[in-house]
């Protein structure tokens, strides 16, 4: 298995992700193509309840519908069990990282560092300052074996462990290329069902995640919204403070996107008009396998898995 944010080790013709969410499984599967990559099988079930046997029954009918032609898949995990962090730490090289990594951990994680899995990824050199930005990643053991169980108990093998973050960076990235540019921000946030992910991204890379508790099933009154937007400000004043500079766009994703006047809601609340994410646009959707109903009515929700696909 290959780290929460390692790179694939070898260009696959075919790959698929496979977004395990609080109440619903989504799957997609991008091949490759010589001029444009292609949306193979796309499918999206929700479970009857959230037990974990449920789970593996859901991802079991799910991948038998979706008729996927790999049965290697890139999953991800999010919420309490992970932590992410952007961390400053001496210039050295990256097996000296890798030991000292592990001692940088103990500072911002909350659990016993013996019982998570731990991965990073160096974000920018500074060599005027001889400074690394190094991304940090660790989520717990138990939680990710949990999701292997899931995973092979429908007959599958998995290629990477990922952060749902990250996914949906890869997938904002790949259909804005523009957004890699310098001196631009933004703050995507995929509204799940029971949990928000908020990623922030500063020259393209990713600076700053945070999970929330909060989704699409609690945002039915408008008190629960104003809280969505209080936990949102935290990070956005600590990013203020620490970078001297704001937040330029605000993207949205996730299943929560479709709740009536979420976009004026958030408009009031910070000033801009939020950007629906579209993960399908660098795709070629043309095949008639694909239910295009799907794509339209509920395309924003399958941001991670896209992502996923990606890697």
């Amino acid at each position: 298995m290959a780290g929460m944010i390692a790179k694939p080790k070898g260009k696959k013709r075919s790959r698929v992700g496979l977004d395990i969410g609080t109440y619903s499984v989504k799957l997609v599967e991008i091949s490759e193509a010589a001029d444009k990559p292609v949306l193979a099988a796309i499918g999206s079930k929700k479970m009857l309840e959230q037990s974990k046997d449920a789970v593996k029954d859901t991802i079991k009918l799910l991948v038998e519908e979706a008729k996927i032609s790999s049965k290697e898949v890139n999953i991800a995990v999010s919420g309490q069990p992970v932590v992410v962090r952007l961390v400053s730490m001496p210039k050295m090289t990256a097996e000296e990282l890798k030991g000292a990594i592990k001692f940088e951990a103990e500072k911002f994680i909350p659990f016993n560092i013996n019982d998570c899995i731990i991965d990073f990824q160096i974000v920018k050199k500074h060599d005027k300052d001889n400074k690394l930005d190094v991304l940090l990643a660790a989520v717990k053991k138990a939680y990710v074996e949990e999701r292997l169980d899931m995973v092979s108990s429908a007959g599958l093998s998995v290629g990477v462990v990922d952060v749902d973050s990250f996914a949906i960076a890869n997938a904002f990235l790949r259909n804005s290329p523009e957004a890699s540019g310098p001196d631009k921000t933004f703050a995507i946030l995929n509204i799940g069902a029971g949990l928000t992910n908020l990623t922030l991204l500063r020259d393209g890379a990713v600076c700053l995640v945070r999970d929330m508790q909060v989704g699409s099933t609690d945002l039915d009154t408008r008190k629960v919204f104003d809280k969505l937007v209080d936990e949102m400000r935290l990070p956005f004043s600590y990013y203020e403070n620490q970078f001297g500079r704001g937040v330029d766009e605000i993207i949205l994703s996730g299943g929560g996107v479709f709740l009536a006047g979420m976009s004026d809601m958030f408009q009031e609340a910070f000033g801009t008009k939020p950007i629906l994410l579209d993960p399908f646009k660098f795709l070629d959707t043309s095949s008639e396998a694909i239910d295009k109903g799907l794509l339209e009515k509920t395309g924003s929700s399958f941001a991670v898995a896209v992502g996923l696909a990606l890697r």
